[in-house]
């Protein structure tokens, strides 16, 4: 699968062409790319799409037949770091799927902030009908975001479920009858987003991935923390005096700039 970037209104997009399978080589692209745009103070959000009949199919199983236990060991390691580095990344993630995402490629949709797809969508883990399980934080990943029942489900059988299925069970943002009305809403969605502080996104983000992984004592003492740091920020300040002053915003804190701290 060939990927390509681009940098356009102040969104990185990292977009899918070709076969839309995944790699050793396309993995170790994709994590360098989203670090480049996490780290470009023209970007203020990144989005995954695909310009295929597919959003991605996942791995090419021609391919993983032939691996022995330490390859399947350093693929699976490429593709938890993606994953990991997708959470982590205090940038808002987008995943716009109009087609088929299965396995690994569901794996990215389930690691993005927020999901838009089309009807045409389906989503799956094929792996157990090839003799493996999911190998990129599938399992985990789902588990995290619905109940365990309907994970084990997916993962169990193998089978493919609909946009509409997902949508009702609140995985999937929003959903779309075609590409173009996907397309023109997120423009829109984009647009109010640039709007917003992404100082405070990128708190906001950091609290509630966390938040997951601990118990509510210490989640609780981390979202205290983080909205003690806001009220640090130039952006906390803009914010409160344009609200007062009925003006709009002008936010100015970056992380970039606080990484070089």
């Amino acid at each position: 699968m060939d990927i390509t970037k681009e940098k356009i209104k102040r969104i990185g997009k990292i977009i899918f062409k070709n076969n839309s399978y995944l790699t050793t080589d396309n993995l170790k692209d994709l994590y360098h790319i989203i670090n480049e745009f996490e780290n470009d103070i023209e970007v203020d959000l990144i989005t995954f799409s695909s310009e295929t009949d597919s959003f991605c199919k996942g791995v090419n199983i021609e391919e993983l037949v032939n691996y022995n236990e330490a390859e399947s060991k350093i693929f699976s390691f490429l593709g938890q770091r993606l994953i990991k580095r997708m959470r982590n990344l205090k940038k808002i993630i987008i995943s716009l799927v109009n087609g088929n995402a299965l396995g690994a490629g569901f794996e990215i949709v389930l690691a993005s902030d927020v999901i838009f797809a089309t009807k045409r969508s389906m989503f799956g883990f094929p792996e157990t009908n090839f003799g493996i399980i999911p190998g990129f934080g599938g399992t985990q990943l789902m588990s995290r975001k619905i109940y365990e029942t309907f994970t084990k489900y997916l993962v169990f059988t193998g089978e493919k479920v609909t946009a509409d299925n997902l949508f009702e069970k609140g995985i999937i943002t929003k959903l779309f009858d075609n590409n173009d009305e996907m397309t023109n809403f997120f423009e829109e969605f984009a647009e109010k987003l640039k709007q917003r502080s992404v100082f405070a996104i990128g708190l906001a983000k950091e609290v509630i991935n966390n938040g997951i992984e601990i118990d509510l004592e210490k989640a609780l003492l981390l979202e205290q923390n983080a909205f003690t740091v806001a009220f640090a920020s130039n952006d906390k300040r803009e914010g409160m005096s344009a609200f007062i002053e009925k003006r709009k915003p002008k936010f100015t804190d970056r992380w970039e700039e606080f990484k070089k701290l």
